[in-house]
């Protein structure tokens, strides 16, 4: 395939997409993992959290961004047959998610943006069955993405997966924010600690298989040895 000005552009956007995904979140990992300590001043906890929920966006930018990101490439090799007004269907569609999603995130603590986010909980869970399905219905043929690429098919079913993962995510943090209010408004209790506690632990299994998902799609990507 021919090395294009325009190919090598959006490889190099879909290569800072996923150092800003997985270093990023690295950071909330930590921060959020040290705000447990009950060791740490309450209002040190507090800033440590909220560091990791504000740095958190990054990534949640990142991980919307591999979408359109990931069609621009594909359509740039020639593996995705896709219309002008399909391609701006993707843009939109990625952008309007995403704002839902920054939205959630951000306004969290307001009853609208609690809405905005159980909404975008449903996007998420679209979006990765959604391409799961269609790496599967390309592989026999049927689906958008060129059969032949089967490297490209594991790609795109991981990143469905992945999707799934960050849902799980989300949803495994989401005590997290009334603990600490409890904390806040009881002071330090066994009972609380614990929860807080669980809920991090919880949390723990789906960032490490987001975490080895988005390096085995960086991989695959790179070497195409499926």
């Amino acid at each position: 395939m021919e090395m294009t000005e325009t190919f090598m552009f959006w490889k190099y956007l879909h290569i800072l997409m996923f150092v800003g995904w997985v270093g990023a979140d690295m950071s909330v990992f930590l921060s959020a993992k040290k705000s447990i300590d009950e060791s740490l001043p309450f209002d040190t906890r507090i800033t440590l959290l909220h560091m990791a929920l504000r740095i958190e966006l990054i990534p949640r930018t990142m991980w919307k961004a591999a979408l359109p990101l990931g069609v621009m490439l594909s359509r740039e090799m020639g593996l995705l047959q896709i219309t002008d007004m399909q391609l701006a269907f993707v843009w939109i569609f990625s952008i309007v998610w995403w704002a839902i999603s920054m939205t959630g995130a951000i306004w969290y603590d307001k009853e609208w943006g609690r809405k905005f986010a159980h909404f975008g909980n449903l996007l998420i869970f679209g979006v990765g069955v959604g391409l799961i399905a269609a790496a599967i219905a390309s592989a026999y043929g049927y689906g958008p993405f060129d059969a032949n690429a089967t490297w490209l098919l594991w790609k795109v079913g991981l990143y469905g997966l992945i999707n799934l993962t960050c849902l799980a995510i989300v949803l495994a943090y989401d005590p997290m924010g009334p603990a600490f209010g409890r904390l806040a408004v009881e002071g330090t209790s066994p009972e609380i600690e614990g929860l807080i506690t669980r809920t991090f632990n919880i949390a723990v299994l789906p960032i490490w298989s987001t975490y080895f998902l988005v390096i085995s799609v960086a991989f695959i990507a790179t070497t195409k040895f499926i």
